[in-house]
């Protein structure tokens, strides 16, 4: 008996729902009101207005917006930056120009020194083959040098100072030989007068000179022109220098 008396206060006291006192009713309300009260009270935000956004129509990769002005210096950017790509191009091309003409230059002074030695070479020897004193052979020409000693040349200069002798021969140079012949030439007018390279032999070129002399045969008839030229008279002087 005392555990059924148990068990049922039990189930009695599990089942029955709390009872709220009227005092904590009280307080709970007013709570509540305050927070809708607050709530209500609270102003609400109006939305922020929207603006309408244009589509831009894409020109260059610039929008349409873009002003005259503007327009106008992205223009010049771009034809500025143009000129500079062919005015790189240009310089490029003038770089390469410049050094291929130095390269040039520069062989070309190689090749000058290179020439000027040489005839400076030639002509050194060819001097001294020239002005080296000779013995004369022949009497026609010792006695041209003799009778012809106060000839000058062009600048005034006696071609001969004094004549120098060995024991038996005249000494001179071919190089004096040549001077007085062409002095004689000019001092007694022989130069054609047509052909300025011919020279009109007289008696005295003619026993100096016999191979250049017109050769005629015995009816008169010529067989051999004159030949008496100034680049025939180095190689006619040869004779009187050799025995």
């Amino acid at each position: 008996m005392p555990a059924t008396t148990a068990r049922t206060s039990t189930t009695k006291t599990a089942t029955t729902p709390a009872k709220t006192t009227k005092k904590e009713e009280t307080v709970a309300a007013p709570a509540a009101e305050t927070k809708t009260t607050k709530a209500a009270a609270a102003p609400v935000a109006a939305p922020a207005p929207v603006e309408p956004v244009e589509a831009a129509d894409p020109v260059d990769g610039e929008s349409s917006d873009v002003s005259p002005l503007q327009a106008e210096t992205l223009a010049a950017i771009e034809q500025t930056r143009s000129l500079m790509t062919i005015l790189q191009n240009h310089l490029k091309t003038l770089r390469s120009v410049y050094a291929n003409q130095k390269r040039l230059e520069r062989d070309n002074k190689r090749l000058d020194k290179k020439s000027k030695r040489s005839r400076e070479n030639r002509a050194s020897n060819g001097n001294k083959g020239l002005q080296q004193l000779k013995p004369v052979y022949t009497a026609e020409m010792r006695t041209f040098f003799e009778n012809n000693k106060t000839l000058t040349d062009n600048d005034g200069q006696l071609i001969v100072d004094n004549l120098t002798y060995d024991s038996d021969h005249l000494l001179v140079s071919r190089k004096q030989a040549l001077k007085l012949v062409t002095s004689y030439i000019r001092f007694h007018k022989l130069q054609d007068e047509t052909n300025k390279r011919k020279i009109n032999m007289d008696s005295t070129l003619q026993s100096l000179f016999p191979e250049l002399c017109a050769v005629k045969d015995k009816k008169g008839k010529v067989v051999q022109e004159e030949n008496c030229h100034y680049n025939t008279l180095m190689k006619a002087l040869s004779r009187h220098f050799t025995q």
